[in-house]
């Protein structure tokens, strides 16, 4: 499959970070924003934190137990002379990831964007990484599987943070439940489309992702419109759904 030494430790390295970064980070979050952040603040009896905190608090106590044996099995194996055997392991792995995700996706008092978008820049580092391996490996996949690194990037940022809402009057509760049933139905999308682009280098280019995705991020967005444009989540949809067309469907037709 393409891999070696080299990108077996570069792999390990970019998923430990990713933990790392993406577990203090939230961590912090957590306990730092009980009186920090204004309406964010825990203490401002908007029950919208209520809903967050406890998505980040949930979140912080699976990834970490998910998280604890493929962790210190990549921690070992990055000081080792052994490869780590992704392959056993790359399910344990993404469902850790995407457990930590979710804590990602609630805006809390104490956020600090720069260092979450590091700790996905890492995540992301380790698909290029997996693209490299397919490349090698298998040059005849190797346009579907540079689509796939691509795609899947794009895809991940349809994801929408969840954002409390000031000014939307009756509009409120249909938006809060439009922003959580994107981030929360979208994320488990991403993981297995994630997990298929490890095990075999290529993800799935299925016409039902993105269209899940236009649906349930496109009425987030759509929602809060009145009040605050969500210029970074539309880029983004608009981004992915032209890459797909472009580039996905016929990487899809190539990879069959």
């Amino acid at each position: 499959m393409g891999e070696n030494k080299l990108t077996n430790k570069l792999k390990i390295t970019g998923l430990l970070v990713y933990f790392i970064i993406i577990f203090t980070e939230r961590l912090l979050a957590v306990i730092l924003s009980f009186h920090h952040g204004g309406v964010y603040a825990l203490d401002s009896g908007n029950y919208f934190n209520y809903i967050t905190y406890c998505i980040t608090a949930l979140s912080l106590i699976a990834g970490v137990a998910l998280s604890v044996k493929p962790f210190f099995g990549l921690l070992k194996s990055l000081f080792s002379k052994e490869l780590y055997p992704f392959e056993e392991n790359y399910k344990s792995i993404v469902i850790a990831a995407m457990a930590f995700l979710y804590g990602g996706m609630m805006h809390t008092g104490f956020t600090i964007a720069p260092v979450q978008f590091i700790a996905y820049g890492f995540l992301i580092a380790s698909m290029i990484v997996r693209t490299v391996e397919k490349c090698r490996g298998d040059k005849a996949k190797s346009f579907s599987s540079i689509v796939s690194v691509i795609y899947l990037t794009l895809f991940s940022m349809t994801v929408p943070v969840c954002y409390i809402a000031l000014k939307l009057g009756a509009l409120t509760v249909p938006f809060y439940i439009a922003e959580f049933a994107a981030a929360i139905i979208l994320i488990p999308v991403f993981g297995i489309m994630l997990l298929k682009f490890f095990r075999e280098g290529v993800t799935s280019f299925s016409f039902i992702n993105p269209l899940i995705m236009l649906i349930l991020s496109g009425s987030a967005v759509a929602l809060k419109w009145s009040e605050e444009i969500n210029a970074f989540v539309l880029i983004f949809v608009i981004l992915t759904l032209v890459f797909y067309l472009i580039f996905g469907i016929l990487a899809g037709k190539k990879n069959k």
